[in-house]
């Protein structure tokens, strides 16, 4: 029997657009390719709606997954009012999106107020907790982002945190605001004792060398200096020790020529970007996070995963927490004191390291509940 052509678009899975900056190695950008990876594309299919004209280091693979890429004009404030008729010409032009699902806020506003006068189901996903004004960017931040509380149909938020520095208190209790865990793959993450020893090999390690590992963006909120200080106290304190510190930013080559100067090169390791996290974090024995502010950061849900015990900030929200391989310590504490407990932590759970693999599912954090829920949030919404 020849189908209908009505049979065959209902066949087809519904596209949804995810906006944002551009498509590199990042916590949002990381969340958003794990549910990818993980989201029936029978069903959905994601499109890329990003601000630079510049190849993004995921989007060979989004081509690959179906995705489109699409390039819009960065927004600078000033070029707002063109900007938004960008935005409106877009949407116009793509008929075929949805929904529409914004990670970028400073513009969210104008952007999801295009899309909801093109009649697309919009949200604002909040992925930082920041809430002080340092700088002018900052303030036009705030004016601008403001409005999309009301815009946006739905809204979410990596932690509670994120939702109130984004969207406010009182709209943080409202039906159309809800937290959205940022899932992991989590069998990638299961402690593997073979793996751990092949990764340590291809590293040179051996059984002696204990290993302290840091993943994030180099930026300032990843605090830096009491990254460096404390990594520094447990050189000091361990010649054994190796200090792991993985990631890219516009700091990076500050903080390179830093660790040469200090004669440490062999002991503090910048690697730059790695697409194999799951497989540093086996090698390491410790994982440390001291942040100025999160959303809520995902590599430390999988630090933890991996049975690696974690020394964190006390400025990270709660629900980071979902396991008891957490320690907070406050920003005022000594580099020493940070440095000697990843050190003993690192130690003292060695021999008896195991993944909380039942916890984290419990706590939301499993990318295969997690995609087959927004995979049903949107079907369901894209009818509306």
């Amino acid at each position: 029997m020849k189908m209908s052509n009505n049979c065959t678009k209902e066949s087809e899975p519904i596209r949804v657009l995810q906006v944002i900056g551009s498509m590199d190695r990042g916590g949002a950008e990381n969340m958003i390719m794990n549910l990818y990876r993980g989201i029936d594309k029978t069903k959905v299919q994601f499109d890329f709606l990003v601000h630079t004209t510049k190849e993004g280091l995921f989007d060979e693979e989004i081509r690959k997954l179906g995705g489109r890429i699409f390039s819009i004009s960065r927004f600078k404030g000033i070029n707002a009012f063109s900007y938004y008729n960008e935005c409106t010409k877009f949407f116009k032009e793509h008929p075929e999106h949805k929904v529409v699902h914004g990670h970028i806020g400073s513009c969210a506003s104008l952007y999801l107020e295009a899309a909801k006068r093109n009649r697309k189901y919009t949200i604002a996903h909040s992925h930082s907790a920041l809430t002080s004004i340092n700088n002018l960017h900052d303030l036009f931040y705030r004016i601008f982002s403001y409005p999309t509380r009301f815009i946006a149909d739905q809204l979410f938020g990596c932690s509670t945190e994120a939702g109130i520095a984004r969207f406010g208190k009182k709209t943080v209790k409202k039906e159309k605001y809800s937290n959205f865990c940022n899932a992991i793959e989590l069998k990638k993450y299961i402690y593997n004792e073979p793996l751990r020893r092949v990764v340590r090999d291809n590293f040179h390690f051996t059984d002696n060398n204990i290993v302290i590992a840091h993943v994030g963006r180099l930026t300032q909120a990843k605090n830096p200096e009491m990254i460096l200080s404390v990594f520094q106290e447990i050189v000091e304190a361990n010649e054994n020790a190796i200090c792991l510190w993985v990631g890219t930013g516009p700091i990076e080559e500050k903080y390179k020529n830093r660790i040469v100067s200090l004669g440490l090169s062999n002991r503090i390791i910048m690697t730059g970007v790695r697409s194999d996290i799951p497989d540093i974090l086996q090698a390491a024995d410790c994982f440390l996070f001291p942040s100025l502010w999160e959303g809520l950061p995902v590599s430390v849900i999988e630090a933890q995963a991996s049975g690696l015990p974690c020394v964190i900030s006390d400025t990270i929200t709660r629900e980071v927490e979902v396991s008891e391989l957490v320690e907070w310590h406050g920003l005022t504490e000594s580099p020493k004191v940070w440095a000697d407990r990843c050190l003993q932590l690192a130690m003292s759970n060695r021999e008896a390291r195991k993944s909380p693999e039942q916890s984290i599912i419990a706590n939301g954090y499993d990318i295969d509940t997690t995609s087959k829920w927004l995979a049903d949030f949107y079907i369901l919404h894209s009818k509306i």
